[in-house]
């Protein structure tokens, strides 16, 4: 079973997105995963279901049941495209929304900034945590498990981003303005 590391550096290197080996359940498995982290409350899985109910003979619950127990299947059988699925799915809808409207409201600071977001990161972490497994007891265990790294990761991510903004304000006015001019403000 090759890691994370193995993993991206097989998919980054020519020929780039070589997916011609892969079965089709871990395609699958890629593609449900980054759904779910893109609605960042793991929703992907409701989604579907909700997309195939109505063209099917089972019903919602039945569908997203299955959902969840194959997405369990492919988290088990490929831990490494599972994680690398769910930072490809998250930082896209992370990376435009969460740091303006993060900053904006706690202000410039560093640290309340690092607190906030590591604060977020573990509820973001336990809400889509329990959006894994079938019962009540694996959602919350799921959910526990997932505050950790979560918290953790948005943390050092908003560490490094707010010394980002301290350090480039010209780059920062930059991209607020390009914005305001997109938005209209």
């Amino acid at each position: 079973m090759a890691g994370f590391w193995e993993t991206y550096a097989k998919m980054s290197s020519p020929p780039m997105y070589d997916l011609s080996e892969a079965d089709p359940e871990q395609l699958k498995g890629m593609g449900r995963t980054m759904l779910d982290s893109a609605t960042i409350v793991g929703l992907g899985g409701e989604i579907e279901a909700g997309v195939r109910a109505p063209f099917s003979d089972k019903t919602f619950q039945e569908i997203d049941s299955e959902i969840n127990q194959e997405q369990a299947a492919f988290k088990e059988k490929y831990p490494a495209e599972y994680m690398a699925s769910n930072v490809l799915g998250a930082a896209p809808t992370l990376a435009v929304g969460a740091p303006a409207v993060v900053t904006r409201v706690i202000g410039g600071k560093v640290m309340p900034n690092v607190l906030a977001a590591t604060g977020f990161g573990g509820l973001g972490g336990f809400v889509g945590g329990t959006g894994e497994g079938e019962t009540t007891e694996q959602r919350i265990q799921t959910g526990k498990e997932e505050i950790a790294p979560m918290a953790v990761g948005t943390g050092i991510i908003t560490a490094t981003m707010m010394s980002a903004i301290k350090a480039a304000p010209p780059v920062i006015r930059f991209f607020g303005n390009m914005a305001n001019k997109v938005m209209g403000r």
